[in-house]
């Protein structure tokens, strides 16, 4: 008998918001096989599409949406869908789940003619929940990667999952049969019996009347691409004698038995891999598969991501009434936000860089200005709720130009978010010693603070890891919050030094429509002397990546130091003396104007993260600049030390010089 296949070609995920890579990867993909297509007859095909590339298509090859019409109406290809943004599912609010799906399916069926009747999933990440919401849009089946399914329920034909009383067919995807760049076909189809002897039992379960064995194999457009090119190919696609292909709407036109199973959460195996050790990649040995709230749980910047996504969400959702076209627009930059190569990338498995995020985080703010402006009411508040999942409550300050989020954890503010042409400034990373020649034992945002003895203080300058600051990583607790006010009053306690010297430090928060004020108490608890410096960091992350900031800096400074005005280098120390610090972001337009109550000690660093992208060896993703002001503290037994930072904030075109 011969080996009946599914193939399938995946959406275009990596160039869907890149025209240049699109039109490429159509060029050397896409056309090739539209015209190797209409010459075969015989050859089947499945082929997925994300909603920017059918998009694309329609708009620049409408050459190419006759050609699909055409090859559809004669079920030689069958059109599947998805979320229109190819999103990560379980990651969304049900109205969104169903929002893009509907519109991809929109979208098919007026370029196409057909309504998709399957789809697939971004990374396969995948949950029972889902199954609810994928029937009531009308789709039949769903193809998932074979690491997801447990192996006792591997034997060659679809499954069916059930949830609530509803159903949907799985085919699952063997990424492990796909053909390999040198193989020849009579190895590629050996190797196929093999494994299918393996997975398939002696008495199969079914009557031979209404079932015949196949496989499913997903290609990525670059596995395509290769696959097409191999002696593999031209081999199977001239009427192959023991290879044969098919659709999802023919095979289960003909097929009526189904493998009933529980598929547990989890997603692609390459995915799992980077889901045990942050940017490692670990093979699970646990038995449990990772889900994806693992992955996050790992990336604390894919996670803000995440929260933030959910946030605009909730707000896109309960907006009753108003404008309905902002309410719209608003809905659109949500869900181009939730595309899932924001939060990883699907063929290689590690988080996707700063860049990616930045861009998503850019759309959330645009989508809440829209909603803001659909609702027509808009009341700058200040409130607290567990927004991570954590246990412990976040604040969240909505101003009208900003918003920003201040943790608990670290004391700091964990968001920045500027509503109008604005990326989150505080999305920085830390460094970890594998990459980046030092690791960093906190979390960098904005108002990260330090008590550091005076002998390794010098290694704080010179960006050396050290290991036991106190507060920057400590948890503080809330001991007043004022919404009326816009303050929150924070607590922090430590012990200093090898002494293990008692310390509190009591930080209040005070928002404003200008900027934002912070005042800290610094109080020495011990029966002696204590002798540190004290340091506050504000770190402002890369949120523009054109060109034309690969060779100079988003960021320049100047500075007030002892009365004279500076422009100062990007890395920069000062022992004393500095009044002002006014921070230029040249690509947003925006100017940060820092002012200490007291003269201060100054320290500017720019640092540069490296991480793995699309191979194993790290590459620089993203950078911080880091400004850090510093007073050295001498307190006796029981004082008391009060230091305030005001922040301010001003749009570039309205920069008053410092004098």
């Amino acid at each position: 008998m011969k080996s009946k296949f599914c193939l399938v070609l995946n959406a275009d995920l990596e160039s869907s918001d890149e025209t240049v890579l699109l039109e490429k990867n159509y060029q050397n993909v896409f056309k090739p096989l539209l015209s190797f297509l209409y010459s075969h007859k015989d050859f089947f095909l499945t082929i997925g599409f994300s909603g920017p590339q059918l998009s694309h298509y329609e708009k620049k090859h409408p050459e190419s949406i006759e050609l699909l019409h055409e090859l559809s109406s004669k079920r030689q290809i069958e059109i599947i869908g998805g979320g229109y943004y190819s999103p990560i599912f379980p990651l969304l609010l049900p109205m969104d789940r169903s929002g893009q799906i509907e519109k991809m399916n929109s979208l098919v069926r007026s370029t196409i003619g057909k309504r998709p009747c399957g789809m697939t999933l971004f990374g396969s990440i995948w949950d029972s929940c889902l199954v609810s919401t994928f029937q009531s849009c009308g789709m039949e089946y769903v193809f998932l990667d074979s690491s997801l399914v447990p192996k006792k329920h591997l034997k060659c034909c679809p499954l069916i999952a059930s949830e609530q009383g509803r159903s949907i067919k799985i085919f699952p995807s063997y990424k492990n049969l796909i053909p390999l760049e040198n193989e020849s076909c009579q190895e590629w189809t050996s190797r196929i019996k093999t494994f299918a002897s393996k997975i398939r039992p002696e008495q199969f379960p079914f009557s031979d009347e209404f079932f015949e064995p196949v496989l499913s194999l997903c290609f990525s457009f670059e596995q395509f691409g290769s696959f097409m090119k191999s002696q593999c190919f031209a081999s199977v696609s001239e009427n192959s004698e023991d290879v044969s292909f098919t659709t999802p709407y023919l095979y289960l036109k003909k097929s009526k038995c189904f493998s009933p199973a529980y598929i547990p959460a989890g997603m692609d195996s390459e995915i799992s891999k980077w889901s045990l050790i942050p940017f490692e990649q670990v093979e699970n040995k646990t038995g449990f598969p990772p889900t994806i709230q693992d992955y996050l749980n790992l990336y604390l910047q894919n996670k803000r991501l995440y929260e933030r996504m959910v946030y605009i969400s909730m707000l896109v959702s309960q907006c009753k009434g108003g404008d309905k076209v902002r309410k719209t627009a608003s809905s659109e930059m949500l869900w181009k936000a939730q595309d899932g190569t924001n939060y990883l990338s699907p063929s290689f498995g590690v988080p996707s860089p700063a860049e990616k995020r930045q861009k998503a985080f850019r759309a959330l703010n645009e989508a809440e200005r829209l909603i803001r402006e659909a609702a027509k009411i808009f009341r700058e508040s200040l409130t607290s709720f567990d927004c991570n999942g954590d246990g412990l409550n976040e604040y969240i300050c909505q101003m009208e130009k900003y918003n920003a989020v201040v943790s608990l954890q670290g004391g700091q503010i964990s968001e920045l978010n500027f509503i109008k042409s604005g990326a989150n400034y505080a999305a920085s990373l830390s460094r970890i010693e594998k990459f980046d020649s030092g690791t960093d034992f906190y979390n960098r945002g904005f108002f990260s603070d330090h008590l550091i003895e005076t002998e390794k203080f010098e290694k704080y300058l010179a960006e050396k890891t050290i290991e036991n600051c106190i507060f920057s990583n400590s948890q503080f607790s809330e001991k007043k919050l004022e919404s009326k006010r816009k303050e929150i009053q924070l607590e922090g306690n430590g012990l200093f030094s090898s002494m293990k010297l008692p310390v509190k430090l009591r930080k209040n928060f005070t928002f404003s429509s200008s900027g934002i004020t912070v005042q800290y108490i610094l109080k020495n608890e011990s029966p002696i002397e204590l002798n540190a410096f004290f340091a506050v960091e504000l770190n402002f992350s890369q949120t523009r990546f054109d060109k034309k900031f690969e060779m100079e800096s988003q960021y320049s400074t100047e500075a007030i130091l002892n009365e004279t005005r500076l422009l100062l280098p990007d890395s920069f120390y000062a022992d004393e003396g500095v009044s002002i610090i006014q921070v230029k972001d040249s690509a947003d337009k925006r100017i940060f104007v820092i002012e200490p109550n007291e003269d201060s000690g100054l320290s500017c660093a720019m640092i540069a993260f490296k991480r793995p992208v699309d191979s194993l060896e790290p590459k620089v993703t993203s950078s911080t600049y880091k400004v850090a002001l510093f007073w050295n503290i001498n307190l006796s037994a029981g004082m008391e030390k009060e230091k305030t930072i005001n922040l301010s904030v001003m749009p570039l075109k309205n920069n008053i010089s410092v004098k």
